[in-house]
């Protein structure tokens, strides 16, 4: 399995039909942040992985590890 945080990120987020600045406002993060993150350029905190996962109702190894790889 491959790490692909951004793409697990933005696909779930996609599938709760969230913006990028609300998914950072649930999260208590900057709208920038989730971009950034999403496109691979800076990677999350643990915490704030964790705050993500709980906003996305999935846990932090759903969005960590790409299963479909």
């Amino acid at each position: 399995m491959e790490l692909n945080i951004g793409k697990n990120i933005k696909r779930k987020r996609e599938e709760y039909d969230l913006e990028q600045k609300e998914l950072a406002h649930r999260a208590d993060t900057t709208p920038m942040m989730i971009s950034y993150i999403e496109r691979d350029i800076k990677k999350p905190s643990v915490e704030l992985l964790v705050r993500i996962a709980e906003v996305l109702h999935c846990t932090v190894n759903d969005l960590v590890y790409d299963k479909s790889a």
